[in-house]
């Protein structure tokens, strides 16, 4: 026989986990996460809004390839561009993204990679 303490939490989480198409939403954005370039160009935002021409120079990758994972970055709403001029400057939409990082930089130091 079951015990019904765990029936009902069994029946609470039916019917209170995420919605599937909120539930995707979460995967893509850890889609997006999956990929050093698109990771590295987050932490260079982290710390000062820049040029896809001061991506370029700080992440040693020519200008198509930053640009295209720039693009990505702003389907997920995780940078946001400000023309400036002939240029457009990038930064994070918001500090949420930076939170995710540092909790998963944590999670590696603590568990390390097996």
């Amino acid at each position: 026989m079951e015990d019904p303490k765990h029936l009902e939490i069994v029946t609470h989480l039916k019917d209170h986990l995420i919605v599937s198409s909120e539930l995707e939403n979460v995967v893509a954005l850890f889609k997006t996460l999956g990929d050093v370039t698109r990771v590295r160009i987050i932490l260079a935002l982290a710390e000062s809004t820049l040029s896809v021409t001061e991506l370029t120079e700080v992440l040693d990758l020519n200008q198509s390839t930053v640009s295209h994972q720039l693009s990505l970055l702003k389907q997920q709403n995780l940078v946001k561009g400000t023309r400036n001029g002939k240029n457009i400057h990038y930064e994070l939409s918001d500090r949420h993204i930076m939170t995710i990082v540092d909790q998963v930089k944590a999670h590696v130091s603590e568990h390390g990679r097996n």
